[in-house]
């Protein structure tokens, strides 16, 4: 690993997963599935669900994105509501940082709401929004905020009803599913008439959504005894949407007479239908009675290492070309294709590889370059990979934390990463080796020593590699979910 800050630029447009999540559920709290979605309104002074169907419409041109959302909802006691919202959102690539600022607005806006004797009628909606994507080579991190202000007409004119809107939204986005977690807070106020006299009331909601969609690994054991293989792994990728709620509202009388308090809280899901994936299943001879047996079987079914032979090598240290390839496979990175030159053309241009030593005829050209582009790998040297060289202990951690784009949860100044050789760690790994032993993907030997300038085997890479999948499966997850929702 070249022992220089080294600062690289993402090609957002080349190999940078699109960032998006399975169910669109809009900007009003509800959440989606693959045909159901649902929200809750606190217009009346209690909670009600409105359930049925949310339908998106999208068009991009240019950086800019414009979205519509039609909902036809029903609440259990037969109330209605019917909306059409169209927001425009503009993108604005910062390179320089790899990340992407997006700012969204409210181009038109109708909405009835029937419950009861009532009739709710929006007559004005400002809303303005804007989030800011980190991207990386493995995953995508999203932090944004929204806020807005409905105004309702009750009764054709009997009295209004405004909502201010707050939103802190989170996210990231993978190989293996994404998340996004919001909390929207709304301040209700209403001004009616009651009984020819003026009446105002006011109350509070929250409103904390999380949408995932994430995958799971498991082997399954064949029941049959006469079968060519004992088993094999199961890839799950599985969705649920959860919405939790509570509230302060005011207890209102039929005429509209605040006449107490309403509070309390609860809270809906809804779940997509799993999508199921069998893996191949891996034909090799060298690896019983290792302990790193699950993992690499784990690698070899998901084809981040190759089923090309037998003889996996558990105990020989591991290339730099092969990590590279590896750790680009689990990220799903897409491996540079080399522009079709063929036939005859002026402004043909040789392909000319990032390094001196690997040459682009070489079967792991792509990946080495796609890394490159990405940011995920640098050289030992100006110009060179040294792709057949065994890889160290601290390079495996700085391509984890780049991968994972986390190098900056390392402190600021002097620190000590916690091995008792944290001496020996070089400078331009500590940050990553840091954060890699926090998180869990590095752990010492038995005397506590990290050994960063040792070579690392296979068996200990596919370790590692599965360790820091499981991290983006779970660990991520739970930081993201879990964490937020039970507040």
């Amino acid at each position: 690993m070249k022992k220089t800050l080294i600062i690289f630029v993402i090609l957002v447009t080349m190999f940078v997963p699109v960032y998006v999540f399975a169910n669109d559920a809009g900007y009003e709290g509800g959440i989606a599935n693959e045909s159901d979605y649902k929200e809750v309104v606190f217009l009346t002074g209690k909670p009600i669900v409105f359930k049925g169907k949310m339908t998106p419409s999208q068009s991009s041109r240019s950086g800019t994105t414009t979205t519509t959302y039609r909902y036809q909802l029903s609440s259990d006691d037969g109330g209605k509501l019917t909306r059409t919202l169209t927001f425009k959102t503009i993108e604005t690539p910062k390179d320089e940082y790899n990340q992407v600022q997006s700012t969204t607005t409210l181009e038109r806006y109708s909405e009835t709401i029937t419950e009861g004797k009532n009739i709710y009628k929006l007559t004005s909606y400002v809303f303005n929004g804007s989030d800011i994507k980190s991207l990386n080579p493995g995953v995508n991190y999203l932090a944004g905020n929204f806020a807005g202000r409905k105004v309702y007409s009750l009764n054709n004119n009997k009295g209004t009803i405004t909502v201010e809107i707050t939103d802190k939204t989170v996210g990231f986005d993978h190989n293996y599913g994404n998340v996004k977690t919001q909390k929207i807070s709304y301040l209700i106020t209403g001004n009616t008439k009651v009984n020819g006299n003026d009446s105002t009331w006011s109350g509070n909601a929250d409103v904390y959504v999380s949408f995932t969609v994430n995958s799971d690994l498991k082997y399954i054991l064949n029941d049959p005894n006469y079968i060519s293989f004992r088993g094999g792994y199961l890839l799950s990728k599985s969705g649920e949407d959860i919405l939790k709620y509570s509230y302060d509202l005011p207890k209102l009388d039929d005429n509209g007479a605040e006449i107490g308090r309403n509070t309390g809280s609860d809270s809906t899901s809804l779940n997509e239908v799993p999508k199921e994936n069998r893996l191949v299943v891996p034909d090799v001879n060298d690896i019983n009675g290792t302990w790193g047996h699950d993992d690499i079987l784990k690698l070899m079914s998901m084809e981040i290492f190759p089923n090309t032979s037998k003889y996996f090598g558990p105990k020989l240290p591991i290339l730099r070309s092969d990590f590279t390839v590896a750790v680009a496979k689990a990220i799903n990175l897409e491996p540079y294709t080399i522009p079709n030159t063929s036939g005859y053309s002026r402004s043909k241009v040789k392909e000319v590889s990032p390094f001196i030593d690997v040459q682009t005829s070489d079967e792991d050209y792509g990946y080495i370059k796609a890394a490159s582009m990405a940011g995920l790998i640098s050289g030992t040297a100006p110009n060179q990979f040294s792709p057949n060289k065994i890889l160290t202990r601290a390079e495996a951690a700085v391509i984890f934390i780049r991968a994972l784009g986390l190098t900056n949860l390392a402190p600021k100044g002097y620190f000590s990463t916690g091995f008792n050789d944290d001496y020996a760690i070089p400078a331009w790994a500590k940050r990553d080796v840091y954060v890699a032993h926090e998180i869990g993907l590095l752990e010492g030997d038995a005397n506590g020593d990290f050994n960063p300038n040792g070579s690392l085997t296979r068996e200990e890479a596919a370790s590692m590699i599965s360790r820091m999948i499981d991290f983006m499966m779970k660990d991520l997850t739970v930081d993201y979910v879990e964490k937020i929702l039970n507040y």
